[in-house]
């Protein structure tokens, strides 16, 4: 619980930031007190330098806890994938080839996202955009998104990402 004061107290509310615990184990009955319990969890920001002073908070807090009951802990962070950032001028190439490949209406920008993605790594060694091709169809009743237990996709998408891909590898050869 302290964890979710991270965010709420210590960081700038404009600041975009996640800290999540997303699994808590720990002992294996219910009437006996566990020896150990293990939590894993995520943090999610756009701010590189904000992303080291959460990681420091959470190492404080974790280890200040434990201390006010007795407790020890081990630590284990792994700083995951930066975040994604766009090159401009390959965001502006993404717009021109989708509209010319799909119209305008059918091409737009997403709201930041909040995701971790191991696509981030080739952005930190050459301009790129990360595109978003939609996989869904209503009709066919496929509307549930990524990480959903009833994620489905609708495999003519894929002909429409290998045309979007093939259109920008042609127009940046050109």
């Amino acid at each position: 619980m302290n964890l979710q004061s991270i965010v709420s107290r210590q960081v700038d509310p404009i600041e975009p930031c996640v800290v999540s615990v997303g699994s808590f184990h720990g002992g294996t009955s219910f009437n006996v007190i566990a020896e150990t319990s293990v939590l894993n969890g995520t943090v999610r920001t756009f701010n590189a330098e904000l992303r080291q002073e959460v990681k420091q908070r959470i190492e404080r807090m974790v280890q200040s806890t434990c201390e006010m009951f007795g407790a020890a802990c081990e630590i284990e962070y792994k700083m995951g994938y930066p975040t994604v950032v766009n090159d401009v001028n390959e965001a502006q190439r993404f717009f021109k080839i989708g509209a010319a490949l799909f119209g305008a209406e059918a091409t737009h920008e997403s709201p930041l996202i909040m995701a971790g993605e191991d696509f981030s790594y080739y952005l930190h060694h050459r301009p790129g955009c990360y595109m978003f091709v939609g996989a869904g169809n209503v009709e066919a009743g496929i509307i549930h998104p990524h990480h959903h237990p009833k994620f489905d996709i609708d495999e003519k998408s894929m002909l429409n990402a290998a045309n979007l891909l093939l259109g920008m590898a042609l127009d940046y050869m050109a």
